[in-house]
């Protein structure tokens, strides 16, 4: 679409999109002949039931649960068409708010935190054990490249592919099962606290985040 009037004439694309990210929007706004600006807002989620292993000092207990993906992110970016066709240079800024939660029950007799072992039958008086991996909430850069239609360009459809990478600051955090007596709580809690230490440590893989998306495109 052409939005225009005496003085100012702006150049306006808008594409759907799904990839690793979630699924999508985008917005284009054509600055020159060869850099668009772009608003990336994307937000998905799914749930899964799952059996999950806890593994601890050679000890493994089960999790009957839930897993829920919250995908979602929110991006200012910049396209550079460097041969003024479809291919382009990404640069710009994004806040990755996705996440996965987990809520289950211990299934098994006996569970083991930070090297200390737990009767779930005897000392746990709710054997139900829930933790959050947050990918992120603050904002990063974000580099990537691309195929697609410029937002001054004709007219019409057409298919776009992206590949890129986002930093980010992924941190998981653990709520404890409740047991019979506030002594054995404060135990537990401490010996999860130190499998969340753990856990980060492990998560910190994430941190350069794989972006790959397809999307279909319209220029108007």
């Amino acid at each position: 679409m052409i939005v225009s009037s005496n003085m100012y004439a702006a150049d306006i694309g808008v594409g759907l999109k799904a990839g690793t990210l979630g699924a999508g929007v985008d917005i284009s706004v054509a600055l020159t002949q060869t850099i668009n600006a772009r608003l990336s807002l994307s937000k998905s989620s799914f749930d899964f039931n799952e059996t999950l292993d806890i593994n601890d000092a050679n000890n493994t207990a089960t999790i009957d649960g839930t897993l829920n993906l919250d995908f979602g992110s929110t991006a200012i970016l910049f396209d550079w068409y460097v041969f003024d066709g479809t291919f382009h240079l990404t640069g710009g800024f994004l806040k990755n708010s996705s996440s996965i939660d987990l809520n289950g029950r211990i299934t098994d007799a006996n569970v083991v935190f930070n090297g200390t072992s737990y009767n779930v039958l005897t000392q746990f008086q709710d054997p139900n054990i829930s933790g959050t991996i947050a990918l992120g909430n603050s904002v990063q850069p974000y580099l990537g490249i691309g195929w697609g239609r410029k937002a001054d360009d004709d007219p019409g459809f057409s298919v776009s592919l992206e590949l890129g990478v986002v930093l980010l600051d992924p941190s998981v955090d653990l709520k404890a099962p409740v047991t019979v007596d506030p002594t054995l709580q404060a135990q537990l809690e401490s010996d999860v606290n130190a499998a969340e230490v753990t856990a980060n440590e492990e998560v910190s893989v994430l941190e350069a985040w794989p972006v790959i998306s397809l999307g279909l495109n319209y220029a108007f």
